[in-house]
Order: C-alpha cells, then sequence, then structure tokens
C-alpha cells in the first residue's frame, strides 16, 4: 500500500479552508504543514485540522517541512511564482483555479512540471460533481454521440467580491474581472465535457458597466461581465456567458448538444429521442463533497504516476481561451489560437 501523501497547504482563505476539509476526508493524504502570513489565522486552523507545523514565508515551508506535495490557495498573481517554486523543490502542487493571471505564466509553470517530473494539477472543482462525472461516463460512451454544441453561463446579478484585501478587481494582480475568476469554472466544465477539443479561435465582448456596486472602498479596474463564441479544432462551439453584475437572474446553465442527444444541468435533465419520440428524463444523482473527489484525485495521481484529469497541458489551452476573449474585446476581431 502506497505510503500518506503529506502535504503543506499554502494560503487559508476560503479555498484553503475547503481544501482542509477535503483532505480531512481522504485518508491516504496528511497535512503536515501551513503556510499564511496572518498569525492569527494560522494558529487558529492549525489548531482546528490538527497541523504542527507553521509557516509565514512559503520558501521556508518548501527548505524545511517533510512535504510531498503543496497546495497552492493564494491570489491569481502568487500562482505561478509559488508553483514553480514548489516544482523546483522537488514537490508536486495542486493548484487553485485559474491556472494563472495569462497563459504566458501557464506556459512557464506546465515547463517546470515537465522539467521536474512531478505532477501539477489544477483545482477545477466542477470536474468533480457527481452530475458532471455522471454526464461525462454518458459522453464517453457515445450515448449523445458527436457533441458539436455547448452553452455555458455562470451570472451573478449583483456580486463583485471583496476579497481578503482586494486583490479580485486589480487587474494586475487578478489577471481579470468575472471572466477569470468564476467564468473560468463555468467554460472549464463545460469544455471538459465535451472532451477538451483544441480551441482555434475565440469572438469575444467584455463590460465593465457596475463598478459603482462594488463593496465600499474597493477599487476595480476589471469586466464586470464577458460573453464569448469558441470555437475548436473538431468543429465544434462553445457559447459562454458570465457575470458578477448583470440585470438579469443570476444562476448557472450548461447546455450540451449532441447529433443523439443532449444534457441541461442545473437541474439535471437528459434529452433524447427513441422511435421518433423525444424523451426528457431528470436523472437524479447523489450530490457529493467535490472537494474531497478533487483532492482523492490529486493525491491518486500523486502516488500512482498519473497525469490528472485537469493536467497541466489542459491549464495552457484553458488560460488561451481567456486570454482570447479579452484580446477579441480589445481588437473588435476573431482571435485565432494557436
Amino acid at each position: 500500500m502506497a505510503k500518506p501523501v503529506k502535504i503543506g497547504v499554502i494560503g487559508l482563505g476560503w479555498p484553503g479552508n475547503e481544501h482542509l476539509k477535503g483532505y480531512a476526508a481522504v485518508p491516504n493524504a496528511t497535512v503536515v504543514a501551513l503556510c499564511d502570513l496572518k498569525a492569527d489565522l494560522l494558529a487558529q486552523k492549525a489548531a482546528e485540522f490538527g497541523v504542527k507545523r507553521t509557516f509565514v514565508n512559503y520558501r521556508q515551508m518548501l527548505r524545511q517541512a517533510d512535504i510531498d506535495a503543496i497546495d497552492v490557495c493564494l491570489p491569481n498573481d502568487l500562482h505561478a511564482r509559488v508553483t514553480v517554486a514548489a516544482l523546483q523543490a522537488g514537490k508536486h502542487v495542486l493548484c487553485e483555479k485559474p491556472p494563472a493571471r495569462n497563459s504566458r505564466e501557464a506556459q512557464k509553470m506546465a515547463d517546470q512540471a515537465q522539467k521536474s517530473g512531478k505532477t501539477l494539477m489544477y483545482a477545477v472543482c466542477l470536474r468533480f460533481a457527481s452530475s458532471a462525472q455522471y454526464v461525462k461516463a454518458h459522453i464517453q460512451a457515445g450515448d449523445f454521440g458527436d457533441v458539436y454544441w455547448g452553452r455555458t453561463v455562470y451570472h451573478r446579478r449583483r456580486g463583485i467580491p471583496a476579497g481578503s484585501d482586494g486583490w479580485f478587481t486589480l487587474k494586475a494582480r487578478s489577471g481579470g474581472g468575472a471572466l477569470i475568476d468564476i467564468g473560468v469554472h463555468a467554460l472549464d466544465c463545460a469544455w471538459w465535457l465535451m472532451g477538451c477539443p483544441r480551441p482555434v479561435a475565440v469572438s469575444g465582448a467584455v463590460y465593465a458597466k457596475f463598478a459603482h456596486t462594488a463593496p465600499a472602498g474597493v477599487k476595480c479596474n476589471v469586466e464586470d461581465s464577458a460573453f464569448a463564441m469558441i470555437k475548436f479544432a473538431n468543429d465544434a462551439t462553445l457559447i459562454l456567458e458570465t457575470s458578477w453584475a448583470l440585470n438579469q437572474r443570476g444562476g448557472s446553465i450548461l447546455q450540451l448538444g449532441g447529433t443523439k442527444g443532449g444534457v441541461e444541468m442545473h437541474p439535471l435533465t437528459i434529452f433524447t429521442e427513441r422511435g421518433g419520440v423525444m424523451i426528457d428524463s431528470t436523472p437524479q444523482v447523489p450530490g457529493n463533497n467535490i472537494y474531497a473527489d478533487e483532492i482523492r484525485h490529486f493525491v491518486d495521481c500523486v502516488q500512482h504516476h498519473r497525469e490528472p484529469i485537469a493536467s497541466a497541458k489542459q491549464g495552457v489551452l484553458l488560460m488561451k481561451m481567456l486570454d482570447a476573449v479579452y484580446a477579441s474585446q480589445k481588437s473588435g476581431k476573431e482571435v485565432r489560437i494557436r
């Protein structure tokens, strides 16, 4: 039996806390060290989760702690820097979404993962929802035929985030606004369900109309909504909509259409045809702890040297699509992806 993977978690905000709860549910992983700049939060989480070693400097953690893997739960501008340092130190890495602020940073991370021979996985948790796993299995079995169309939506009517120090709304730190924050979730899950086809062209529009609704004292120089059409090398098309603030009902939509059937998530509905009769079915898939299952997969990949379903290479392509939305808005034209 493989030895438990020793984990160090860097960043103890909301994602870090959810990951800690996930590790508590995975017996073949042990959190042995925590790192955060806030000493009071560090002490609180160490006591809550029974972790003995704590650090306020991640480089010191990488040098001194006996760790197999690092879990990066930091603001976007630190993803590449900390991930590359951890890989250079011989650690496996689970990094929160988005992979980085842009595809250039994501490429550096992927290159270092390949050079070091260590696992780099991105925490795109919606892939691990039981309903998404259910749909994925049916798509892979060919039940929907050729899935050539999708629409994915993540809207908030009003929901510009403040974050612990306002970094979400500062482009230099976040890389962008609603698109890179919550749009990445909508895009990634739909793209993964479609089989991660290679993106070739993007037409996008980005808007900043609601900065005045940001929390008091929060500076905002990023978009509050973004919309795009993405074309893939296999001739499939995906429509993306996302917003922090929009005069529409908030919520999530994920629709996929294939030659034999289709699906709509939230709630889960399967559309098929038999003998000329249109059939709508609503499978009742039991819920799951997506963070625990995400972490369980990461740990399994580390222990058995398997490529994760959210790989470093996919992280680069995901960021290229987001980059292209911004570039299309700037140029007013469709952007080709190479």
